[in-house]
């Protein structure tokens, strides 16, 4: 009897150590490309046994890699429990973002593209109105001046932010910035949806303690390459850099461009021919940052739609329609009533006939790179943009008006440009949606550069 208690302990012994080795290797297996002492490791985990993220058919997580907004998006809509809604067709995250727009998380246009690499800014405004009602820190009016890049977050996105911090979703790097543009990983974006809907792992906002681990607890120092330490605890050290290319992508300071940007002389005008007293003049007061901080963004959103192209993709109605939005102001385009659609079409007829292929990346910094003209509004920013195709390279001095000397395919380029919008007497019909600035003129303040590293 003694010998069967014994081996029946000992059978129980074995079996418990082996369902503990499983449960152990198994854990350490969730994906073959993350280490089992990965920051990042108990958020994952979280989120895979919900249903909220999954990995790759060869096995990966692949957390360095950036999250694209309509992902994001998804993870959200999940991790609030709306779980019975399936992807869409042709566009699988349409359900996931009508339901978002449904629930006041996003807005109409807030995102000149759902397939574009998510912002550490964009992510903050998303969790910050999915749980709006929650409580929060009433020290969200005190992140203004503990954050020191705070001056480089979107107007569009200020207040979000700030409840971001005061929810405890967000709580920054160690040198108390943000790097609200810094583009967020699967990685980040997992820390970032655990702390939502976990609040025992958040963090409100402390002003008079500093945090020192944000290094893998919002992701922010995982090594996606926005950022110069590579994800393994270590206090992240300055931005050392103004671009760099990073599995083809182009990594930017958006803080050590606009310096630059700020040296140029800006166009003469009547008010003031320089570009930090200028740019006082036109938002000092709070509705004026907001209304500058919106045309920034609208301008930003043209170029990078009118230069945006892809052949492969192309559906040409589609196409016409979006680009005539930003024309339609034109005043006498030979009598047109809707703005020049001779021109647009013209336009996209070139995208198909020379297949041309083009990315498009325009910096600036909300209502801070704006000044004042004779003619307008002028937005100051950087141009980085890479051909992969283009059947007629000589036609490329006739679409962006510089010519491009020995055209290298899938390099990027950079160029420093004054963009002036203006608002004229419109030609657009009474009942249009929208009247605003329309594109007046392009000012190039540099010569055209390969961005280095290539």
């Amino acid at each position: 009897m003694k010998k069967k208690v014994i081996a029946i302990l000992l059978l129980a012994a074995l079996t418990l150590n082996a369902t503990y080795t499983y449960a152990t290797e198994g854990k350490k297996k969730l994906f073959t490309d993350i280490p089992e002492e990965h920051w990042a490791i108990p958020n994952i985990q979280e989120l895979v046994d919900m249903g909220v993220i999954n990995g790759f058919p060869d096995g990966s997580f692949k957390p360095n890699f950036s999250v694209n907004v309509d992902a994001f998006i998804k993870m959200t809509i999940v991790a609030l429990g709306y779980k019975s809604i399936e992807n869409g067709s042709p566009y699988w995250a349409q359900p996931f973002i009508d339901k978002a727009m449904e629930l006041g998380i996003i807005e109409e246009n807030q995102f000149a593209s759902y397939t574009e690499p998510i912002t550490r800014e964009e992510m903050s405004s998303i969790i910050a109105k999915a749980i709006k009602d929650e409580a929060k820190a009433d020290t969200r009016n005190l992140v203004e001046n503990c954050v020191n890049d705070f001056s480089s977050i979107s107007y569009t996105y200020v207040e979000d932010v700030k409840d971001a911090y005061a929810f405890g979703i967000i709580t920054g790097m160690p040198d108390n910035t943000f790097r609200p543009q810094d583009e967020s990983t699967r990685a980040q974006a997992s820390t970032i949806i655990h702390r939502m809907i976990d609040q025992k792992e958040r963090k409100p906002f402390e002003p008079t303690e500093p945090s020192t681990d944000d290094n893998g607890q919002d992701g922010s120092g995982s090594g996606d390459g926005s950022n110069n330490n590579g994800g393994s605890g270590e206090e992240p050290t300055p931005i050392e850099y103004i671009h760099k290319i990073e599995n083809g992508k182009v990594v930017y300071s958006t803080e050590k461009i606009m310096e630059i940007l700020k040296g140029y002389p800006i166009i003469e005008n009547m008010d003031s021919n320089d570009f930090e007293e200028n740019n006082r003049m036109y938002t000092d007061q709070e509705s004026e940052r907001q209304k500058y901080g919106i045309l920034a963004q609208d301008t930003k959103e043209f170029i990078e739609s009118f230069y945006g192209k892809n052949y492969i993709n192309l559906d040409k109605e589609k196409e016409i329609t979006k680009l005539l939005w930003w024309f339609y102001d034109w005043v006498g385009y030979r009598g047109e009533t809707y703005a020049p659609k001779d021109f647009i079409t013209q336009w996209v007829n070139d995208i198909e006939q020379w297949k041309i292929e083009q990315e498009m990346i325009f910096v600036t910094d909300s209502y801070r790179m704006v000044y004042g003209t004779n003619r307008g509004k002028t937005i100051r920013g950087r141009m980085y943009f890479k051909f992969n195709s283009h059947d007629n390279p000589d036609n490329i001095v006739e679409e962006m008006n510089f010519e491009i000397p020995n055209l290298q395919f899938s390099k990027w380029y950079y160029i420093d440009v004054d963009v002036t919008m203006y608002r004229p007497l419109s030609n657009a019909p009474r009942d249009w949606k929208y009247y605003g600035y329309t594109l007046y003129s392009y000012t190039y303040l540099s010569e055209l550069k390969v961005v280095e590293g290539q």
